[in-house]
């Protein structure tokens, strides 16, 4: 019952009961059917058949932590599609641990204490990965934070912080880094942690500006940490963004979808810490069987078309977006980056009128600040769907 729900005061009014659902419809006990647009953890959608498939199959195994049949499997699957760039692999249960397991072994092996983040990143909720967040509502009033945190500016080109214009800036948010390391640091940093795109608000940065992070944080000596919590496993339109960008990374963090609702996240590494680094790490349920053969299901199901598929749906997402902002001067930017997508608006007055006509057509989305929806839905969803979609917007704007 939800009176003893911990968050139900974040929550925005009675929650429906949802008792089935297909793809990225879902269908409530009173009959009313529901599309989800606010999905990052089952993005295969509901009732996929293979991966229920592979989950009936694995049930019916061995499931206790001393079967390993899964767990290498997956350790198999993961570097034979990262083609050879990491060495090891480390399984946690959630995306905050593998975040603050990566920016640990950073320190330890190259003897800082510090870590580079950005403004508004998400890099968990414990404490040390809500300190290196970029959220305020991560820290405010859970202080002292964890030191050794020094924030850079992410590049969000539709209100430039700096107040430079999009494209003729050079990068100055980039330039800033040294300038920040010598008045903020302790000169010792240890790793840059980021997201190819940010999850809150899909913030994307421009062109080759992650290549000239990367190339800065060698110079660094720093190790260079691309989160793909949010990112990565298909929502992209690809595996790992990273490849994509042709970047580099010394570590690489999974999760949210890589267990396709299972708790199960990865940590990436390209080169093997020394065996002393390894003892804080053992333990816990991160290598779980069912968990990895989620994960295992998930590569697959996405290497079997449905990447392609994830494309094609979200190109379509795209250009109806963009024939929205043609048409309504309320729309004043939208972001997409695959089956990602963020649609600003003028003021929150005209947020909360599209967010209200999504609302009445039983509609989930999540909102980013006062201005702006977010739309992430599960990798099932069909063209047909977006467009409903996107309708309802552009008639919430008209009305």
């Amino acid at each position: 019952m939800r009176q003893y729900d911990l968050l139900t005061p974040l929550s925005h009014g009675p929650a429906p009961e949802f008792i089935s659902g297909q793809g990225a419809a879902l269908r409530d006990a009173q009959g009313n059917e529901y599309l989800d647009f606010n999905e990052i953890c089952v993005t295969l959608g509901q009732g996929d058949r293979f991966f229920t498939e592979k989950m009936k199959q694995a049930l019916e195994g061995v499931t206790c932590g001393k079967s390993h049949f899964y767990r290498d499997k997956l350790y198999d699957c993961l570097m034979e599609t990262t083609r050879g760039d990491f060495a090891a692999v480390h399984l946690t249960a959630s995306g905050s641990e593998a975040a603050e397991w990566a920016v640990k072994l950073a320190q330890k092996t190259k003897g800082r204490s510090e870590v580079l983040s950005f403004w508004n990143s998400i890099h968990g909720r414990t404490h040390l990965s809500a300190s290196m967040s970029g959220l305020s509502k991560r820290k405010t009033g859970y202080g002292p934070l964890s030191p050794g945190t020094v924030f850079g500016i992410y590049p969000d080109c539709g209100r430039c912080p700096l107040e430079h214009e999009p494209g003729s800036c050079s990068f100055a948010c980039l330039r800033l880094l040294d300038r920040k390391i010598a008045m903020e640091s302790a000169q010792d940093i240890a790793a840059v942690i980021v997201e190819p795109y940010q999850g809150a608000g899909v913030i994307c940065p421009p062109a080759g500006w992650l290549k000239q992070l990367e190339q800065w944080t060698r110079r660094q000596g720093a190790l260079f940490i691309v989160d793909e919590i949010q990112s990565g496993m298909g929502r992209s339109g690809c595996l790992y963004q990273y490849q994509q960008l042709g970047l580099c990374p010394d570590m690489l963090l999974l999760g949210k979808s890589l267990g396709n609702g299972l708790h199960i996240s990865a940590l990436l590494v390209k080169e093997r810490p020394g065996k002393d680094c390894l003892p804080a790490l053992s333990g816990g349920a991160g290598d779980n069987p069912l968990a990895c053969a989620a994960a295992c299901a998930v590569i697959e199901r996405l290497q079997g078309g449905l990447l392609e598929q994830i494309q094609q749906t979200g190109l379509r997402l795209r250009r109806q977006l963009e024939q929205l902002q043609a048409q309504h001067p309320a729309v004043t930017e939208i972001r997409t980056q695959g089956l990602a997508a963020a649609v600003e608006f003028v003021s929150p007055q005209v947020c909360a009128q599209a967010s209200q006509a999504l609302a009445q057509a039983r509609i989930l989305a999540a909102p980013y600040g006062d201005r702006a929806l977010t739309l992430k839905p599960p990798f099932s969803v069909s063209e047909e769907q977006i467009d409903r979609v996107v309708r309802i917007m552009a008639q919430g704007l008209s009305s």
